[in-house]
């Protein structure tokens, strides 16, 4: 009998309408609904270690070849690398087996803002190179030349990993105006 009972009030319940239904259509529309506030989400930079000289171009070749460019000293000098990139790098000097395999990162004249950067693997340093290292982080060889450098000094190398590839590119760069292009290549020098 108590079960036949249970069934018979459970149908009512399933049968009636909710509550909130069975106001008058008025007293729906006039109910103010509340939203939560909207919070913007920090968006968390990959930590970036500043990298130690390992290698200064010389003056006398510069000379030689010719090269108008004011050497940085070691001291200020500010290249960042995070962590991902370095290891990317140590990854790419295991895999070819030679642990002096750099990335070369270059600024040219070019792309829709002026300079652009260029970045390729090199496997041996040129006179006019500052060869570059994460601290921690070994092997993890940048190369920079000379005038380059002038352009990318308190820059942040950063590796990135994406729907459509992998790749290194210059996170921050305090002597670029603006964002740049879209493209993340392509910047303006600051004036």
């Amino acid at each position: 009998m108590s079960l036949l009972r249970s069934v018979r009030c459970l149908s009512r319940a399933v049968s009636r309408p909710p509550a909130v239904i069975r106001r008058a259509p008025s007293a729906l529309l006039s109910r103010s609904f509340q939203t939560s506030t909207i919070q913007r989400i920090a968006i968390q930079r990959p930590s970036a270690t500043q990298t130690k000289v390992v290698s200064s171009p010389s003056k006398e070749y510069l000379e030689e070849e010719e090269i108008d460019v004011e050497l940085i000293p070691s001291a200020k000098i500010a290249i960042n690398v995070t962590d991902r990139a370095a290891e990317q790098l140590r990854t790419i000097a295991q895999r070819e087996g030679n642990p002096d395999a750099a990335l070369r990162i270059a600024v040219e004249s070019g792309g829709c803002h002026g300079y652009q950067y260029k970045m390729e693997l090199a496997r041996e340093r040129v006179g006019d190179d500052y060869h570059l290292s994460h601290p921690t982080i070994q092997p993890s060889n940048l190369l920079v030349d000379a005038v380059s450098l002038t352009l990318l000094n308190g820059a942040t190398l950063d590796y990135a990993t994406e729907l459509i590839g992998s790749t290194f590119r210059i996170a921050e760069n305090p002597n670029a105006k603006g964002s740049g292009c879209g493209c993340g290549v392509s910047w303006e020098l600051k004036e």
